[in-house]
C-alpha cells in the first residue's frame, strides 16, 4: 500500500515531474482561496456508488459542477449517492484524500475511474498525494500515465458537466 512518500518517490523512479506544496489540512473546498499560488487547476474528487456498491471516482475541476444523473446515465449505471468513509478503507486514504493516485492502491480494480472529457483540456493540474496536508502539480498526461499503471482503464464521458 502506498504511503503519500512511497507514492512520491515511485513517481521520482517513474521520472514523473511534479511540483509539491505543503500547507495546513484542507478539503479540495478551501485550496482554491488558501493557495492561490498553485498553477495547476485544482481537481475535486467525488467518490460515488450505486445501491449494489459499484464505486465510481469521478474527478473533475474544483470549480466545476456536474450532473450525476446524466453521468450514471453515460455509464449506464443507477443512481448514485456518496460512498461512505467505511467504503473507502481499502484506498488507505480517509474521505478528503482521496484523488487519482489513491488508485495505485486499489490493486483488485475495484473502482471505476472517471473524468469529464473537458479535462483534457487541461496540461497541468494540481490534487492531493494521498495526504490533505501537501498537493502537487502535476501534468494531466502524468497523472493519467499513474491511474493506467494502476491497472485501471480511464473512462471520460461528455456532457456532465454544468455551465
Amino acid at each position: 500500500m502506498f504511503t503519500p512518500e512511497s507514492l512520491l518517490s515511485f513517481m521520482d523512479k517513474q521520472g514523473i515531474n511534479y511540483k509539491l506544496y505543503h500547507h495546513p489540512a484542507v478539503g479540495c473546498g478551501d485550496c482554491a482561496h488558501l493557495f492561490p499560488q498553485v498553477d495547476g487547476v485544482i481537481l475535486k474528487n467525488l467518490v460515488l456508488t450505486t445501491k449494489k456498491g459499484r464505486l465510481v471516482l469521478f474527478t473533475l475541476p474544483l470549480e466545476a459542477k456536474a450532473d450525476l444523473k446524466k453521468l450514471a446515465q453515460s455509464l449506464t449505471l443507477p443512481r448514485f449517492s456518496f460512498a461512505r468513509s467505511g467504503d473507502l478503507a481499502f484506498l488507505g486514504v480517509p474521505p478528503g484524500m482521496v484523488s487519482p493516485l489513491a488508485l495505485l492502491n486499489d490493486v483488485g480494480q475495484e473502482i471505476l475511474y472517471v473524468e469529464p472529457v473537458e479535462l483534457d483540456a487541461l496540461p497541468l493540474v494540481n490534487c492531493h498525494p494521498l495526504r490533505n496536508t501537501m498537493s502537487i502539480d502535476i501534468a494531466l498526461c502524468d497523472l493519467h500515465q499513474l491511474v493506467q499503471a494502476s491497472g485501471h482503464h480511464i473512462v471520460q464521458v461528455p456532457g456532465v458537466l454544468i455551465d
